[in-house]
């Protein structure tokens, strides 16, 4: 690794001396092909290496590079950790979506950091993840519009608090798509689903009746 360590430095020193954005983009693509051809394989101490050198290189290149990047490190479960917080944190969402919906190395910390600060698209993208804990979701819910309160209810894998299953509950008195979705989920407290129920349209009781388990 000694050897790799050397060249990546030699790299990086090369592609910010020389003040080329073409160059600094080539040194990014090398550096994260080097990185993903053995990444189940780096300690931690090898991956902050990379962290490093690649942390320098974000700050130098378009969005487009930082787009493809994102996307490249979004499924890799070692990926550089202050790399993926970076990118998340772009305001560029098209930088930002692919670790936003898919990167496994950002904590609920980090989630609920960005969901407090960023765009509605940054909402939305959180939205759509796997898995999210209820500090998460009472952000976005608070935060949220009706596209990223939508996308909630649908994800499975969301987990509500008591006060984020009212706050459901509350927006779909006036929005029956909603009502309809939030009805669904099978772990809405009962009392909130008989609150639904009552304030819900006779449309939207009839499908729930005739739908939910």
């Amino acid at each position: 690794m000694a050897k790799a360590k050397d060249s990546l430095i030699t790299e990086l020193e090369r592609a910010t001396h020389s003040g080329s954005h073409d160059k600094c983009v080539e040194t990014l693509r090398r550096v994260t092909d080097l990185f993903l051809a053995d990444a189940d394989r780096f300690s931690e101490d090898q991956v902050r290496l990379f962290e490093h050198v690649l942390g320098v290189l974000i700050q130098k290149i378009e969005k487009r590079a930082r787009e493809e990047l994102s996307t490249r490190l979004a499924l890799v479960d070692n990926a550089p950790i202050r790399v993926i917080q970076q990118l998340a944190q772009d305001d560029e969402i098209t930088v930002a979506e692919p670790v936003l919906t898919r990167s496994a190395r950002l904590t609920q910390d980090d989630l609920v950091q960005i969901a407090r600060t960023k765009s509605q698209a940054h909402l939305l993208a959180i939205s759509g993840r796997r898995q999210l804990d209820e500090a998460v979701t009472d952000v976005l819910l608070d935060r949220g519009n009706r596209d990223v309160v939508l996308k909630l209810a649908r994800n499975s894998g969301a987990c509500f608090s008591e006060s984020g299953f009212t706050t459901l509950v509350v927006r779909a008195e006036t929005d029956e798509y909603l009502a309809e979705t939030v009805g669904l989920r099978l772990d809405v407290p009962s009392h909130l689903f008989q609150q639904l129920m009552s304030q819900a349209t006779k449309t939207v009781r009839s499908r729930l009746l005739s739908l939910a388990p």
